[in-house]
């Protein structure tokens, strides 16, 4: 009876695979998502570029991930691979990527318990090395950015539709 092995890789080896595929498109990562399901592991990877991204450059890296023998190595032939842009209400998985949304508003989910509550919305004051400031209805909440479950980007919809119409 043949042994199949299948190594378990980390973010950062995913990451020297796919990340020389996404910059010969003229794309950068902005994040990996490894989703392990009952019957299927699913690897989501979110790009964009200083140009903007659509379905085609989406669509054109995920065919040139498909030929990535290293992906199959290590998730094995049942894998789901999902090539996405990270969306107007986009989630950080870097502190470095909230230094461009300083006075956005974002929501968050935080590792620990902070004054009763793990949920905040708050517009971005400021971005340091670890630590990033949130100004809520009240105060200014410092977080490390280690200890965040999640960070999004909060659009107000309403605005964006207001720009949207005031264009045509």
């Amino acid at each position: 009876m043949p042994f199949f092995y299948i190594k378990i890789m980390h973010r950062e080896d995913i990451e020297k695979i796919i990340v020389p595929v996404i910059n010969r498109n003229s794309c950068f990562l902005w994040g990996t998502e490894i989703l392990r399901g009952r019957k299927n592991t699913t690897l989501r990877i979110f790009i964009d570029s200083d140009n903007g991204v659509d379905i085609n450059d989406c669509e054109k890296i995920s065919k040139d991930l498909n030929y990535e023998p290293n992906l199959d190595l290590n998730f094995g032939d049942d894998y789901i691979l999902e090539v996405s842009t990270p969306g107007i209400d986009r989630k950080f998985f870097d502190i470095n990527q909230l230094k461009d949304y300083i006075g956005e508003d974002l929501s968050l989910k935080s590792k620990k318990i902070f004054e009763g509550k793990r949920n905040f919305t708050g517009t971005l004051l400021e971005c340091g090395i670890d630590v990033f400031s949130l100004k809520t209805n009240d105060k200014v909440i410092e977080f490390n950015f280690d200890d965040i479950d999640f960070c999004k980007l909060k659009p107000d919809f309403n605005e964006l539709i207001r720009e949207k119409n005031y264009a045509k």
